[in-house]
């Protein structure tokens, strides 16, 4: 939809495996026949979703040790573009033990260490890609306190480049990174309710959540809630944003997979309202499957139109 380059950004990914096996019982052997290997993030999943949607994308992050290089591997095997730095620290690895029956069993490393060297090639080098990306996309965990505020100090040079800045993240590294002002902030309840210390349940929590969103300076804030509807603003209207009722098969990179669809169409020009349809379309159909963040654009497009939306005035009492 639109040629504009998007720059992804993911501080903390994974080798994510799925092991197929009979039946998870503890304490025995498992002898699986097969075994799959992705490379998982939710950067890396935003760039992965835009790509199917024939954006131009560039993931950047940190790659470390033996499982970085494997992870450099399969990225490149895939055709997604990417530049990773090298850090000393092993990435960790992800298994998750899949049954016939689709229920599964996941379990994930400690994340790896940042060094302050390694976290300042980063930002030089998400510097020299933002010549040429419209927007920078800033998304998922922060593996430790060096790299904190990360986030931010990328969106800062994007925002002084003329360029647009997308957040989703939680703790330090999302608080550090709305003091920059991004142009979209997208929280889901249980991080929003983390990071500020607060339930988020009323509709009355629901705006006070989307006010102190707007209130860091963003011009879009989205508020997501798993497959349930989930609330976005922009200072002048609330949107209440019922997603398609699907069969979930695997719910892992929805989230990811509605910021992409959200991207798709502002960096073509679309208005936010439109944004928000296709964004919950790509969070239905990523579900469907369990592979992660590669609908293709026909299903997005199809379950757009069973996506409900009702908007309302900002400041009015009700959602």
């Amino acid at each position: 939809m639109s040629s504009a380059m998007v720059l992804t950004v993911t501080l903390n990914p994974m080798l994510d495996k799925t092991v197929y096996i009979d039946t998870l019982r503890r304490g025995a052997v498992h002898r699986s026949p097969r075994l799959e290997m992705v490379v998982g993030g939710k950067g890396i999943n935003v760039a992965r979703q835009l790509k199917r949607l024939g954006a131009d994308v560039m993931a950047a992050g940190f790659f470390g040790g033996e499982i970085g290089m494997i992870l450099d591997r399969l990225l490149t095997d895939e055709a997604l573009p990417h530049s990773f730095v090298s850090v000393q620290s092993m990435t960790r690895e992800g298994v998750t033990y899949r049954e016939p029956d689709n229920s599964w069993t996941a379990v994930f490393e400690p994340p790896h260490h940042v060094t302050a060297l390694e976290s300042e090639e980063l930002v030089h080098r998400c510097m020299a890609f933002l010549d040429h990306a419209s927007w920078v996309v800033c998304s998922g965990s922060s593996p430790c306190g060096e790299t904190d505020g990360l986030y931010g100090r990328i969106m800062r040079e994007a925002k002084a480049k003329g360029r647009e800045s997308y957040i989703d993240s939680y703790g330090p590294a999302f608080r550090f990174a709305l003091q920059e002002r991004p142009t979209v902030v997208q929280c889901n309840k249980t991080e929003f309710a983390a990071s500020w210390s607060t339930d988020v349940s009323s509709d009355s929590d629901v705006r006070r959540a989307l006010v102190e969103l707007m209130a860091c300076g963003a011009r879009y804030a989205i508020l997501t809630n798993g497959p349930h509807t989930m609330y976005a603003a922009d200072g002048n209207s609330i949107w209440k944003v019922t997603p398609p009722t699907v069969k979930t098969v695997n719910s892992t990179g929805s989230g990811d997979s509605l910021a992409a669809g959200i991207l798709w169409q502002l960096t073509g020009g679309a208005a936010f309202e439109d944004g928000l349809r296709i964004g919950a379309a790509a969070g239905a159909a990523n579900a469907m499957t369990w592979e992660v963040a590669n609908s293709p654009p026909g299903v997005i497009r199809e379950l757009a139109a069973s996506v409900q939306i009702d908007r309302v005035p900002f400041h009015t009492s009700s959602l």
